[in-house]
């Protein structure tokens, strides 16, 4: 038989195994392993490896599979190379301290002690023999990646070209007689295998000694397959019909979907342990226990997404918006789509390893490809059902309940993608493209189930959360809404990118790389910068900026409260003590990560030159913050007045500070504009502060009973000093009125205007009690000239003045 590209089912499963052999891989190279892992590869056996990678590179009748192999072993030997590269940067730079702690060498003409010369001699040899290690490891490391990436690319191509290939068309009908003659020898072939098998002593008697284990295997594989699988599930179907307690779904749901999965898995590798055809022309390499092929995976996988996401018997658990009628079609549609995927692998496993031309292989596969091509038509007009119904059942529902529209994209370009395939596969078979025509029409396939078990997985996790009855307040289920389904979705997305990604042709050693490159890391500005170094960068820093906050806490509220610091004192010391666990928290940080500073200099520069240009007014706000912090011109609680806002000073962060207006309003000011600029703090020194109560009377009052009245009013009030005391002063003379002022000093100037209002309406009191008469003082304003005549009359200027009348 002929090799060529099999971008099908069968190339998938394969690669899924080798993803999971190289994860295993991954995880015994990683770090910390214990001494009974397999010993890294010696540096002498790298070069090795590298000449016969190359020699098989350069050979075109090198296969993929053994490409792949080597790209493997080169893979893990890079992994190697980094272990030994790590830990000999680690031994060079200790030696390189111990050669600097003497100091530079001497210059030409210049000696020094023996004993220094014979030190710096002895560590300068020591520093010789650890880069060499070093320096083998860098090498190797750039020529295996250089190497891997050449087996990539040949490898890709060797991909691309099988895609674009074109061979025989099996329209010929030249091809269909060669194919059933081929098919008739090889079958022929087969059941001489069998008789030769039955008429050798030796085979005979292990089929007998294994006909006990193999009918005991059968009768519980049919007892799970067709027995305990179709109880359990119409127990479980019938439960749900009739189930009133909602913490009770989820279990149900769950089971349900166990029963229609999981047994129907182990009772099938049960039955074809036992029953295995292959076993007929090898029996001493039967497999004795269990064995799972991918044809029977296909047939009970579709049939659990066919069940879960139309559920033609359980409408209330349905997922697909579609009738009953529908259902049943839809449920159908996906076990024939599995069937034509399991009849595929069947074919590869069993048939397409017999002797057989390329042609004729095109003549065996075209059947599955124009079946393929009427099964992917009617899925597009399933998909074209679903669409319009939930277009309109999104008519008239809340917005809440709407389908998002990334979910109607998604199906709209589903429904177009498989319509356009379902023609154009069976045409590019038919064309001779027959790999083409297979990569889309199985890729397409194993994509749609790939987003159905993603769709059928969301219900069962939100479904089984929202049974463990977590609700929020108000009665809302966090599984249906809310930031859950979210995770929940993000997670599955991110858990089936890879799978996607190996259905439409990404090989397994991609996903390896990928995995490898995560534990490796990655070399950056002479950094090698890897997941467990942010790992360990994270947890240290929160670990101690925890802490931090932790102490910040205990001052608030346990220390702080028993001294007599006021409450800006207090604030400064907390957010202090915050700033400076923040900076320790990520020096202590960085160190734990092994990172060398010195070389994060670049860094540094890169942030210097940021800083002068477009940082220097965040750096201008932090450093005014900590000056306000230390030097405490304004604090926590202060009324001041700035740029036109007054109020209270209720923050001090690192760049702003918040005043909480009158009003009630926060304004947020930077706080270069409180350090640089003038700022009226009313109670910077103490909360005493003066008022100024304005009073008017007649110009007939007695002076003296005003000045009398108004100082025993403002004595009397609780909230006026009386050292100082208070003061009535007379500060203007009108023809018809006397302007008084009260000034006195209150103990809490934050109280300033109730206590105005409050000695306003006691004057009101105690001059209608006193017969003083309250006047307006007027003032003489200047009045515009006489006007014209009329006839050169013109409109009065808009700034003329008027005669005002001052009332407080």
């Amino acid at each position: 038989m002929s090799r060529r590209a099999d971008p099908g089912p069968a190339r998938l499963l394969a690669r899924l195994r080798a993803l999971a052999l190289a994860l295993l891989l991954a995880a015994s190279l990683a770090p910390g392993a214990g001494a009974q892992d397999a010993p890294a590869e010696v540096p002498s056996a790298w070069e090795t490896t590298l000449v016969r990678a190359k020699a098989r590179a350069a050979d075109p009748n090198a296969t993929t599979p053994e490409l792949e192999a080597l790209r493997d072993q080169l893979l893990r030997m890079r992994s190697a190379a980094i272990e030994l590269e790590a830990a000999s940067a680690i031994e060079v730079t200790d030696v390189k301290a111990r050669l600097e702690t003497l100091g530079p060498a001497p210059a030409d003409g210049a000696t020094e002690t023996d004993e220094v010369a014979q030190l710096r001699a002895q560590i300068t040899a020591e520093l010789s023999a650890s880069q060499g290690p070093l320096l083998e490891a860098q090498d190797f490391h750039r020529r295996a990646l250089a190497m891997i990436r050449d087996i990539d690319r040949i490898v890709r191509a060797r991909f691309t070209d099988g895609l674009t290939r074109r061979g025989p068309t099996p329209l010929r009908p030249a091809h269909w007689w060669s194919t059933i003659e081929a098919v008739t020898r090889n079958l022929v072939a087969e059941k001489q295998a069998i008789a030769a098998v039955w008429s050798d002593p030796e085979a005979r008697g292990a089929i007998q000694r294994r006909v006990p284990i193999d009918l005991a295997l059968a009768s519980v594989g049919i007892a799970l397959t067709f027995g305990l699988r179709r109880r359990l599930v119409r127990w479980v179907e019938a439960a749900l019909s009739r189930v009133q307690n909602p913490r009770a779904i989820g279990p149900l749901i769950a089971l349900r979907n166990f029963s229609k999965l999981i047994v129907p898995l182990v009772g099938a590798g049960l039955l074809f342990a036992a029953l295995d055809p292959a076993y007929l022309t090898d029996p001493v390499g039967k497999t004795i226990f269990f064995d799972l092929p991918a044809f029977l995976v296909a047939i009970i996988a579709a049939s659990w997404l066919g069940s879960s996401v139309f559920a033609p018997r359980l409408a209330a658990y349905r997922l697909a918006p579609v009738s009953d009628d529908e259902a049943t079609v839809g449920a159908w549609l996906t076990l024939a789509c599995g069937g034509l995927i399991a009849l595929h692998l069947f074919l590869k496993r069993y048939v397409l390893v017999w002797d057989l031309t390329s042609a004729e292989v095109a003549t065996v596969l075209f059947p599955l490809v124009l079946a393929g091509g009427v099964l992917l038509w009617q899925v597009s007009r399933v998909l074209r059902t679903i669409l319009r119904r939930i277009e309109e059942r999104d008519r008239g529902a809340p917005a809440g309940e709407r389908a998002g529209a990334i979910s109607r994209s998604v199906l709209e370009i589903a429904q177009r993608g498989t319509w356009a395939i379902a023609f154009l596969a069976p045409l590019l078979a038919a064309a001779g493209f027959l790999a083409a025509a297979g990569y889309l029409l199985y890729s397409s396939i194993l994509t749609l189930a790939l987003v159905a078990a993603g769709v059928v997985l969301f219900d069962l996790i939100t479904t089984t959360i929202g049974a463990l009855g977590v609700r929020r307040d108000g009665g809302t289920d966090v599984a249906r809404e809310g930031l859950v389904p979210v995770l929940i979705g993000s997670a599955l997305i991110v858990a089936g990118l890879p799978v996607l990604a190996l259905i439409w042709g990404a090989r397994s050693a991609d996903i390896a790389n990928f995995w490898f490159l995560i534990r490796d890391g990655m070399t950056y500005g002479g950094m090698r910068i890897s997941p467990g170094m942010i790992l360990s960068f994270v947890l240290v820093f929160m670990a101690l900026y925890g802490l931090s906050r932790v102490l910040q806490s205990l001052l608030r509220n346990t220390v702080l409260p028993r001294t007599r610091m006021d409450a800006g004192g207090k604030d400064a010391l907390v957010t202090g003590v915050g700033y400076v666990g923040f900076f320790i928290a990520s020096v202590v940080a960085v160190s734990s990560t092994g990172i060398d500073l010195t070389s994060l200099a670049f860094v540094a520069g890169a942030l210097s030159v940021g800083i002068g240009f477009g940082l220097q007014n965040i750096v201008s706000n932090f450093v005014s913050g900590i000056i306000l912090l230390v030097e405490r011109p304004i604090k926590q609680g202060d009324w001041i007045e700035v740029g036109g806002f007054s109020g209270y000073v209720r923050g001090i962060s690192v760049r702003s500070t918040e005043i909480e207006t009158f009003d009630r309003a926060s304004v947020i000011l930077p706080n270069s504009d409180l350090v640089a600029g003038s700022v009226l703090n009313r109670t910077h020194t103490g909360l005493s502060g003066r008022l100024q109560v304005p009073v008017t009377v007649g110009i007939e009052s007695d002076p003296r009973q005003v000045e009398a009245v108004l100082l025993s009013i403002a004595e009397a009030y609780p909230l006026v000093l009386t050292d100082p005391s208070p003061r009535v002063l007379l500060l203007e003379l009108g023809p018809d009125a006397l302007m008084f002022e009260i000034r006195c000093w209150l103990r809490d100037v934050n109280f300033s205007l109730s206590a105005k209002s409050d000695i306003n309406f006691t004057i009101l009191e105690r001059f209608a009690a006193e017969g003083i008469r309250m006047q307006p003082f007027a003032r003489d304003v200047r009045l515009p000239p006489d006007p014209p005549p009329l006839e050169d009359a013109v409109p009065p200027p808009a700034t003329a003045r008027v005669q005002v009348a001052k009332n407080s």
